[in-house]
């Protein structure tokens, strides 16, 4: 099979890891395939599709193809996937356990920290964090006006139960092991809206 007929079934949204890739399409067949650029490899190891390079989902998956089976996909990422669009990016965040090391890479932001399984859910067939401990995180360490942003697009789309959401973060934010960033993280769940925006209403840090 060459790689210019590839079929669906076979890839994860698009994304292999690169023996797999040669396994499947032939060493020589994908060297050329990279060369024209008809697939690329995004970071080391994996390779994707040439015009899916930017597709979120795709970069998505092989970002956890290169961190490992144990990554999650965290932070704005993991918001992203959720809905939230305020954190979309071509940067993607995944998170692993202390006990692997991987590097990151351009375009590829590998954190590590205590990964629970209770925490990850299965999104379009990805591993994510789920969306109290990705906005927590976000709260924590992301740029305060995306964070915030994120935030209230969760509350907004969570209609009722949004008290209930908000309730989940601030727990979150409770136990969380690293305190760096808690106190930050406190000061824009307060600021946050506590019903959904008005349509045109811009969000703003302070001056509520």
């Amino acid at each position: 099979m060459s790689p210019n007929t590839r079929t669906s079934s076979v890839i994860d949204h698009g994304a292999m890891t690169r023996p797999d890739a040669e396994r499947l399409f032939g060493a020589a067949d994908l060297d050329a395939a990279l060369r024209d650029r008809s697939w690329v490899e995004p970071w080391p190891g994996v390779v994707v599709p040439g015009d899916r390079e930017h597709d979120p989902r795709t970069r998505a998956s092989a970002a956890l193809l290169r961190a490992g089976p144990t990554a999650v996909l965290s932070g704005a990422t993991a918001a992203a996937m959720h809905g939230c669009t305020a954190a979309a990016d071509d940067i993607v965040h995944v998170t692993i356990p202390y006990y692997r090391e991987k590097r990151s890479s351009p375009g590829l932001v590998i954190h590590q920290s205590w990964v629970r399984e209770d925490d990850v859910v299965e999104l379009d067939g990805l591993r994510v964090h789920a969306l109290d401990v990705a906005i927590a995180d976000l709260l924590c360490t992301g740029p305060q006006r995306m964070a915030l942003a994120c935030l209230e697009q969760a509350l907004a789309g969570l209609g009722e139960q949004a008290p209930r959401f908000r309730a989940l973060v601030e727990e979150r934010l409770a136990r969380r092991r690293d305190r760096r960033g808690t106190k930050q993280a406190a000061g824009l769940l307060g600021l946050a809206w506590s019903k959904p925006p008005v349509p045109g209403e811009l969000v703003r840090i302070g001056g509520r």
